[in-house]
């Protein structure tokens, strides 16, 4: 067997989405084979069914490969928010193979320039994008820092959320997240450890500790402040800035309110607060072809 692999990753991803584009290998094309770059590696996406895999032609020893994994795992994170649609490895475990054949439970390792076989007849897909779009959405911008991987990772579970109202409280778990709450302005935060003095000599310490609650800011306020920051850093115009931070607000009370109330999410609700989080994720302010499978547009 060949000293340097390969490497195949098996990912899920709504069926409703896909990749169109020509074979690398011009006529050749296996399992609806399209090809692009993922980051510096040629590579191509294939289909079987409802099983999608991506072949990166990394031409590397096993060691060199098993260390490069995490890094692969943030940039397919990193893609499902550049493309709008979920999208991630569908095991952790790396095996190796002869070449032959693939285990398609599993991320494999296979000989340096040969195809795995793997055939699976049972699904279809009815969105395309052009596969330039995943070499766009797996290369590293390094003009801008990557969001943190943990919120890139629950961004690429969410369309695997059964419903429209589960899809939403995900989305609205990335900007509690990414929004770290401010300490107030030191005249307001006088007044409120007064108050707390009071309640401590009151011998009231439930009203102490409510007191302490607000020594920060509110976390619906960080939540607008962190999207009109990255509003600010994708040139959004002021109009821009402040619908989108309307939407963060609006979405957050929204949230609140699901707590509280069984009041299902609207299409329109999942759509509003998908673009906010893309925004401050990958700093995009429209969505992609896949917005409406994960908006739940086309159910």
């Amino acid at each position: 067997m060949s000293d340097l692999f390969d490497l195949l990753v098996p990912i899920h991803m709504p069926m409703e989405a896909g990749f169109v584009g020509p074979s690398p290998r011009q006529h050749f094309r296996f399992n609806g084979e399209v090809g692009f770059s993922f980051d510096k590696w040629p590579a191509s996406f294939h289909e079987s069914g409802k099983h999608r895999y991506l072949i990166i032609r990394i031409g590397k020893p096993q060691r060199e490969i098993e260390n490069l994994l995490p890094g692969i795992r943030g940039t397919i994170a990193a893609a499902a928010a550049v493309l709008d649609i979920s999208i991630r490895p569908s095991s952790r475990e790396v095996v190796l193979t002869s070449g032959a054949s693939a285990d398609i439970n599993n991320i494999s390792l296979f000989p340096h320039g040969t195809m795995p076989h793997i055939e699976y007849h049972d699904g279809a897909t009815n969105v395309f994008l052009p596969a330039e779009a995943l070499t766009e959405a797996t290369s590293i911008d390094e003009s801008r820092p990557r969001a943190p991987e943990q919120a890139l990772r629950v961004f690429a579970d969410v369309d695997f959320e059964a419903t429209a109202t589960s899809r939403f409280i995900l989305l609205s778990t990335i900007l509690e997240l990414l929004a770290a709450r401010q300490p107030r302005d030191k005249s307001a935060l006088a007044m409120m450890k007064r108050w707390e003095a009071e309640a401590k000599e009151a011998a009231r310490p439930d009203v102490a500790e409510a007191v302490r609650t607000i020594f920060s800011e509110s976390i619906g306020s960080a939540i607008a402040r962190l999207v009109r920051e990255a509003a600010i850093a994708a040139d959004c115009t002021e109009e821009m800035q402040d619908s989108f931070e309307d939407q963060a607000r609006q979405a957050y009370r929204r949230r609140g309110a699901l707590l509280h109330r069984a009041a299902p999410v609207t299409t329109d609700e999942l759509a509003s607060l998908r673009a906010v989080v893309r925004l401050v994720l990958v700093g995009k302010t429209t969505g992609t072809g896949f917005s409406p499978v994960g908006n739940r547009q086309l159910d």
